[in-house]
Formats: C-alpha cells, structure tokens, sequence
C-alpha cells in the first residue's frame, strides 16, 4: 500500500511538473496571444495605470514573467522589480501541489496590505 501511495505522489509530482513547463513554454512565446488579448480587453496597461497614472504590484508583470522565461534579468526588473521571482514561485507551488488560501480576516487584512505595500514598492523602483 505506501509503495502504491507513493508512485500516486511521484505520478502527481511529474504530471504537475509537465504541466509547469507546458506553461513556461506559453509564457515564452512571441507574440503571445495572451497579452494581445489584454491589450484588446483594456487590460494593458490596467484601468488604475490609466486612470490614475499609478502602478499596481501587477503592472509590467506580464512582460517581465515573459523576459524571464529567455532569462533577460535586466529586462525583467525594469518591467516589474518582482517579475523575478514570479517563476520560482510558480515552481515551488507546483511542486508542493497546494495553493495558499485566504481562510480567515487577518490573512485577508496581511494579504490586502501586502499587495498596497508592494504595489508601493513598485512605483518607487518602477
């Protein structure tokens, strides 16, 4: 039964990792159909961008994820400065096969005043 349990993890594990890199090949596409699709919907650059001139902790993120993927560290930062760790981040979760959840109003409160904080930053170094 734990040799069973295990190759179910193991066959879980490399089917979440092909899929990771069956993403990280879409991001690296030219051209992509994803950002002209926000740039068609009105989502690039954001409604707030636009409106108000300031940057969310998501503006540039799609070009920088996307420099990221041919490894243009430079070019990602002056995109978005946490572009980097986007990637990383996205393998750790695929790895670990769980998405974090907001369960209760303090880590909805972190989570808010995380992304406006961040968001902060982004303006400052952007």
């Amino acid at each position: 039964m734990n040799k069973q349990v295990s190759l179910l993890g193991l066959k879980s594990l490399f089917l979440r990792l092909l899929l990771f890199l069956l993403l990280l090949l879409f991001i690296s596409i030219e051209n992509n159909p994803l950002v002209r699709l926000e740039a068609i919907i009105g989502l690039s650059p954001s409604p707030i961008e636009k409106i108000f001139g300031v940057k969310s902790l998501l503006s540039g993120m799609t070009e920088g994820v996307h420099q990221m993927a041919f490894l243009n560290v430079q070019d990602a930062l002056n995109a978005n400065i946490f572009s980097p760790i986007v990637i990383p981040l996205l393998l750790l979760l695929f790895i670990r096969g769980k998405i974090p959840k907001i369960k209760t109003r303090k880590h909805e409160l972190v989570f808010f005043s995380s992304f406006i904080f961040l968001s902060v930053l982004v303006n400052v170094f952007n």
